[in-house]
């Protein structure tokens, strides 16, 4: 983990509301690691006074190239779709636990929404993993997934693109062809995907999406609730990324 002032070297829409962001920093990117994030300070100011969670989308380690992506969702989000090339950003990471890497195993991906942000950089370790993408509506960034993977099975709610559903549908009826399950996304798909592994005994590592404050485990904001009710896990340091056995995702 360190503190850099960050060069934007673009930042630009990729769907409504939805912006892919490339930052440079050579010692960042060589340290990260598929599922980890980075903290960032939104202004020059202290309004908005606290740091964002972005995750790592995508990593050029030769170059130090560093991809975001992220939704635009509030004043700080705002903040960063305003951001111009050549401008600096004030960003601490890598931060957090990532996913494990295991090459040896058939696996899945499986992503919703802006979810997807920090599995195409797991696609691109994993090499041959089989990969569910999941939007409402319009779809971004799945190009780029197929450069990773010849298996990018892609689900819209609408219909506008790829098949009318939801990616859990699909994965239910393959679960038994994976060793591993990889996922990020909403709650309520967690939740879906940790019940089906570990009905069917599949190994699965969830990666949680929770508001942060300091980033480092002092604050609490982004304590999850463990699968020992007597205890919480802090996502910014014990995750973001779970086995899905550690956390308790029922409401």
């Amino acid at each position: 983990m360190r503190r850099e002032f960050c060069k934007i070297i673009s930042n630009f829409r990729v769907a409504n509301n939805v912006y892919k962001m490339v930052i440079e920093s050579k010692s960042i990117s060589k340290e990260a690691l598929p599922g980890q994030f980075l903290h960032i300070k939104p202004s020059q100011n202290y309004d908005p006074l606290l740091r964002r969670p972005i995750s790592i989308c995508d990593l050029d380690q030769d170059k130090g190239g560093i991809t975001l992506l992220y939704r635009v969702c509030g004043k700080g989000t705002r903040l960063f779709a305003e951001i111009k090339p050549g401008d600096n950003l004030d960003i601490i990471g890598p931060l957090g636990k990532g996913f494990p890497i295991f090459q040896n195993k058939k696996s899945a991906i499986i992503g919703g929404g802006i979810g997807i942000a920090p599995l195409l950089i797991l696609s691109k370790w994993l090499k041959e993993a089989d990969i569910y993408l999941g939007y409402k509506d319009e779809t971004y960034m799945t190009d780029e997934f197929m450069n990773y993977s010849d298996d990018v099975c892609i689900y819209t709610e609408s219909g506008s693109r790829g098949t009318k559903g939801y990616p859990i549908e699909a994965l239910e009826k393959n679960i038994n062809r994976y060793d591993i399950v990889y996922a990020c996304g909403p709650k309520q798909m967690l939740r879906a995907i940790k019940r089906l592994c570990e009905k069917n005994l599949v190994e699965c590592y969830l990666s949680m999406e929770e508001r942060m404050g300091c980033g480092i485990g002092a604050c609490l904001v982004c304590a999850c609730e463990s699968s020992n009710n007597d205890e919480y896990k802090k996502v910014c340091i014990d995750g973001p990324v779970f086995n899905s056995k550690e956390v308790n995702l029922d409401d």
